[in-house]
C-alpha cells in the first residue's frame, strides 16, 4: 500500500472509532430514533412517550396509523387542528415561550402526560429545545434519572438543543424541585 492510501483508511478508522465512543457516552439506549419519512427528528423515548418536531398531516396519521393516541403541542401560536384533521388524536395544546418557561410549565407538560391516554408524542416547532427540556424533566421526575444524566441527553447533538439562544434551559433543569414537582405530580 501506498502512504496516501495508509493515511485514508488511518482517517477513516479513527473516524469510525470516535463515532463508536461518542454513540457510548450518548447512551443511545435510552431511546430509540423513529424511521419515518414524514419526519427528521422522531424518537422513542419509551413504551408511553414519544419526541418530534412539527408533524405533517401526513405525519400525524402516521403517529395514529402506529399506535400513538394524545398530542402535546408545545408551540406558541400554532395548534395542531387542522394538520391532525381527519385523526382520531386527542390533541393538547400549552403554548410556551422558550425563553419563559418556568418549574410551573414543566408541571403543566407532565400533569398532562400522566393523565393523557398512552403513547403519547410532545413535540414543538423543531422538537428540540421546549420539547427536549420537558423530556429531560419527565426523566429526573418520572423516570427517577439524576440531573446530569438528563441534561447530558437534552444535550445530545441530534436531538437540535440550541444552547447559545436558550442557555436558561439547562439552567431550569439544574435548579428543578423534584421533590416539589413530584407531590405535585402525586408521585412518590
Amino acid at each position: 500500500m501506498n502512504k496516501l492510501t495508509l493515511i485514508v483508511l488511518f482517517i477513516i478508522s479513527y473516524g469510525y472509532s470516535q463515532d463508536d465512543t461518542e454513540k457510548q457516552e450518548l447512551k443511545t439506549d435510552n431511546y430509540t430514533t423513529v424511521n419515518s419519512k414524514y419526519f427528521n427528528n422522531l424518537y422513542c423515548i419509551n413504551d408511553s412517550l414519544f419526541r418530534s418536531e412539527q408533524p405533517s398531516k401526513m405525519g400525524f396519521k402516521e403517529l395514529e396509523n402506529s399506535g400513538v393516541k394524545t398530542i402535546i403541542n408545545l408551540r406558541r401560536l400554532r395548534n395542531d387542528i387542522k394538520k391532525a384533521q381527519n385523526t382520531d388524536l386527542q390533541l393538547e395544546h400549552i403554548p410556551l415561550a422558550t425563553k419563559f418557561i418556568q418549574e410551573e410549565d414543566v408541571i403543566e407538560v407532565l400533569q398532562r402526560v400522566q393523565n393523557a391516554e398512552k403513547p403519547v408524542l410532545i413535540h414543538c416547532w423543531h422538537g428540540s429545545d421546549r420539547t427536549g427540556v420537558m423530556i429531560a424533566a419527565y426523566r429526573i421526575i418520572v423516570e427517577n434519572w439524576t440531573k446530569e444524566d438528563a441534561i447530558n441527553e437534552f444535550k445530545i447533538k441530534e436531538f437540535g438543543y440550541h444552547k447559545n439562544r436558550y442557555p436558561n434551559l439547562v439552567e431550569l433543569l439544574e435548579n428543578l424541585n423534584v421533590e416539589h414537582i413530584k407531590k405535585e405530580l402525586g408521585i412518590e
